[in-house]
């Protein structure tokens, strides 16, 4: 569906809560990838609540020159309290300014920290979902572009970033990372007039569920089908980059190159889920952006 508007209400920027129909690894998460090439920093960073298993879980890497100079992830926290005007686990803090617009992103653990505002300049775009279909049961998904300012500090020094970025949020169903199988998450922005993401479930051979966000200055839309061809290392377990083409619901082809600048990897159980910051390159432009490469580990119990 082309839109121009945003495709979800103020009110679902809030944290939602399970009902009694919920399974058990309902969850929600709010995520952002932000790349800055000037600086050569990155900043991946996640709030993950399952409130039926009493559990939340933190990601948090600041990468600079293609290298994780600091990671706080933290897979085992309390669920936080409160809502989006002052989410808080550990040292990390969401603030939401305006809904479906501005964040701001802030932690300070001494040497290390951030303090940077990230706003849409797109519409949010949500994934298309059955209409009979409740969040207990089937999960929603929110997928938006922005522009990110503020400042990063490592090992003391503190610089000021000034770059395109992503962000979703998800809520409800189940987050039942071992139930993929594989998976491919791409998002780029190329501009504040192109930007895309583009999902490819794998959950077996035969099995695939693809999704994705399209956004060409004028309309959010979603595609019509798309295919990533992954690079890895020899041991499939890394990705180095990767062959990406797409059709969005205008009609339109475009066929993306990316390379691997950094990736900052997290264990969950028996799943391995790797976030690395790409470079996109299609036709003359230029973009930055997420490659995140999940699977299941071999003799791993989940």
């Amino acid at each position: 569906m082309l839109s121009s508007v945003d495709t979800i209400s103020p009110d679902d920027e809030r944290r939602h809560y399970p009902g009694p129909g919920s399974l058990p690894l309902w969850s929600e998460s709010y995520w952002f990838p932000i790349y800055d090439p000037e600086t050569g920093i990155g900043v991946v960073t996640r709030i993950g609540i399952l409130p039926n298993q009493s559990l939340a879980n933190l990601w948090l890497f600041i990468s600079q020159d293609g290298k994780i100079v600091h990671n706080a992830s933290n897979l085992v926290c309390a669920v936080p309290d409160g809502d989006i005007d002052n989410l808080r686990l550990k040292k990390v803090t969401y603030r939401c300014v305006e809904p479906l617009r501005k964040w701001r992103l802030t932690y300070d653990a001494g040497g290390y920290g951030m303090d940077l505002l990230w706003q849409a300049f797109c519409p949010v775009y949500q994934y298309p979902v059955s209409p009979d279909s409740t969040a207990d049961q089937a999960a929603r998904h929110i997928e938006q572009s922005g522009r990110v300012h503020g400042t990063v500090r490592i090992d003391g020094k503190t610089y000021k970033l000034n770059c395109l970025a992503h962000r979703d949020h998800s809520w409800g169903g189940e987050r039942d990372w071992a139930k993929f199988g594989t998976w491919t998450y791409v998002s780029c922005e190329f501009g504040e007039d192109l930007s895309f993401n583009a999902v490819k479930i794998s959950f077996d051979a035969q099995t695939h569920l693809k999704l994705g966000f399209f956004w060409d200055g004028e309309h959010v839309m979603g595609l019509q089908d798309h295919d990533v061809a992954l690079r890895t290392n020899p041991a499939a377990t890394v990705q180095t980059g990767a062959s990406i083409w797409l059709v969005n619901e205008k009609g339109v082809r475009h066929e993306i190159e990316a390379e691997v600048l950094d990736v900052c990897p997290v264990t969950i159980g028996a799943t391995q889920v790797n976030d690395a910051i790409c470079r996109f390159r299609s036709d003359d432009r230029v973009g930055y952006g997420i490659i995140e490469y999940g699977y299941q580990l071999s003799g791993v119990s989940k």
